[in-house]
């Protein structure tokens, strides 16, 4: 039976056959920018990190606010309460993002900024690198392997980090991410991307399979300051977090209740 997120990569795929751009030009461009803040360099300076998601709807809960969403405004607001980073959902069909909102957000903060979108194709993975983004999101889970390593490849030699994700960490069975030059962080997604449902226990459920060779992330099911605590305290180095900031009513003050130990 096909899940949502076969309908949301079904999207994805096709605007990814018919991309045509010359990838050897896309490559020479990004060779062309300064280097980017390092995500997992800002996620390992600080004891606990929080990467506040720019995020204008869900294709579940709708839209993130009545008010129209400045990405700029909201990430300088994420910034000033202390993010170490600020995700930038792009996903236009299904969550109403853009590039435009990437270089938005690029423009006006010094902290790292990561592109989540459904990414398939190296083209992607150039765009966003070319739009201002340290980092882009891969989803273990939207591809076979063959392709994950292709594109962990490929962002090392555009200079782009990446933020890994699985929902079990045997999806990362058989790579050695060292090897491949890997830079980044890891992630572990509480979300079934099969029913969208959040299950709140899987990260820490995992956390140790996961290793401590980099910087680990728990996605998606925090509500509160007393989730992002015991996340860190269950050994998580960060924590990604979307809608409850987006609907906060003080951006500053909700990311640095989320920092606080």
């Amino acid at each position: 039976m096909a899940t949502y997120l076969d309908a949301i990569l079904a999207v994805h795929r096709k605007r990814c056959a018919s991309d045509q751009r010359d990838l050897e030009r896309l490559r020479q461009a990004c060779e062309t920018l300064a280097p980017s803040p390092s995500l997992e360099s800002a996620l390992r300076s600080q004891g606990f990190g929080v990467i506040a998601e720019v995020k204008r709807r869900s294709p579940v809960r709708g839209p993130m606010s009545e008010a129209a969403v400045n990405p700029g405004e909201v990430a300088l607001e994420y910034q000033e309460g202390g993010a170490s980073a600020v995700s930038v959902l792009t996903d236009e069909p299904h969550f109403g993002g853009s590039l435009d909102d990437l270089t938005a957000v690029a423009e006006v903060v010094s902290i790292p900024v990561l592109r989540k979108d459904f990414l398939l194709d190296e083209r992607d993975l150039c765009d966003a690198r070319l739009h201002g983004a340290s980092a882009a999101l891969l989803i273990a889970a939207a591809m076979d392997q063959e392709s994950l390593v292709r594109l962990i490849r490929w962002s090392s030699v555009i200079g782009l980090e990446l933020l890994l994700e699985v929902h079990d960490p045997q999806e990362l069975a058989g790579l050695d991410l060292r090897a491949l030059h890997f830079r980044g962080a890891l992630g572990i997604n509480q979300r079934d991307l099969a029913t969208f449902a959040v299950d709140s226990g899987r990260a820490l459920a995992y956390r140790e399979e996961l290793g401590h060779e980099f910087p680990v992330v728990a996605e998606s099911g925090v509500q509160s300051p007393e989730d992002a605590r015991a996340l860190a305290a269950g050994g998580y180095d960060a924590v990604l977090v979307g809608e409850m900031l987006m609907r906060s009513e003080d951006r500053r003050a909700s990311v640095k209740a989320l920092c606080a130990r």
